[in-house]
């Protein structure tokens, strides 16, 4: 390559790279304008079932350890039972996981990540699942309603915020 033609390339690179960053200064200031925060209840509790390669019932309690201006994130603990289809273990058992809510009203996605782990008469297992769902909770507490899905269950929970 000669010389005027890596000059114009170093500069074309440059302008690239100011633009980029007038591009990201801008969104950022744009976004700044909004801080308010969620306002989600503190506590959850709810009763929730899952159906697939695995079934599982189970009553949780969430605690919301964070909350900004476009997620909510809630650590939940929980006591059920278990049952694998396939037939490697049943039992009764406990499950802990976090949960990130998304939405300002009564509408919100949800992520989950949860593992339970339970005890058969024979060994103890682990049941790790990660769903996507949707979650009809009002901003100040009352009624609770979740439908979740992941590649092996689907689920439903009814509960009460506050």
């Amino acid at each position: 390559m000669t010389k005027t033609k890596q000059k114009k390339k170093s500069k074309l690179l440059s302008k690239i790279a100011l633009l980029g960053l007038v591009f990201l200064c801008g969104t950022y200031l744009i976004s700044a304008q909004s801080t308010t925060a969620i306002d989600l209840s503190k506590n959850n509790v709810y009763v929730d079932t899952f159906l697939g390669i695995f079934a599982q019932a189970s009553i949780n309690y969430e605690r919301q350890i964070y909350s900004a201006k476009e997620v909510t994130w809630y650590g939940r603990l929980g006591a059920g039972a278990a049952a694998q289809f396939f037939g490697a273990a049943n039992g009764y058992g406990g499950l802990g996981g976090i949960t990130m809510l998304t939405g300002k009203k009564n509408g919100h996605f949800e992520l989950n990540g949860n593992v339970f782990v339970g005890k058969d008469s024979d060994y103890t297992f682990v049941h790790p699942i990660a769903t996507v769902g949707y979650r009809y909770q009002k901003p100040k507490g009352g009624f609770i309603f979740r439908a979740n899905t992941s590649f092996i269950t689907v689920g439903v929970s009814l509960g009460y915020a506050f």
